[in-house]
């Protein structure tokens, strides 16, 4: 029934929204957001994190990445101490400030 709307309103021009806005947080990502922060160390040292770098640690270009992809990114690249290292680097907290905005 779905299959068939979705084919009629594809062939007459019919727009149907997106369900999801990727620039909005829906809660299972803020909840995981949350918690990456929550174990993060507060002793972070100062760091001067290039795009460079972080696309090192996300392992892909962040130029164009939504919020929800970010925020996924992000939190997928912490370590099990609560850093975010690339290489000798550690990028923590650029990390949380980047997660903070979000």
């Amino acid at each position: 029934m779905w299959r068939a709307f979705i084919c009629v309103a594809a062939a007459i021009g019919i727009e149907i929204p997106a369900l999801v806005d990727e620039e909005v947080l829906e809660p299972s990502i803020q909840n995981e957001v949350d918690h990456a922060l929550s174990i993060a160390p507060v002793d972070a040292p100062p760091c001067e994190a290039t795009p460079e770098m972080l696309e090192a640690l996300l392992k892909s270009p962040t130029n164009n990445l939504d919020k929800t992809s970010l925020a996924i990114k992000l939190v997928s690249s912490q370590n099990s101490s609560g850093r975010w290292i690339c290489g000798t680097n550690d990028l923590t907290r650029a990390a949380i400030q980047i997660l903070s905005s979000l």
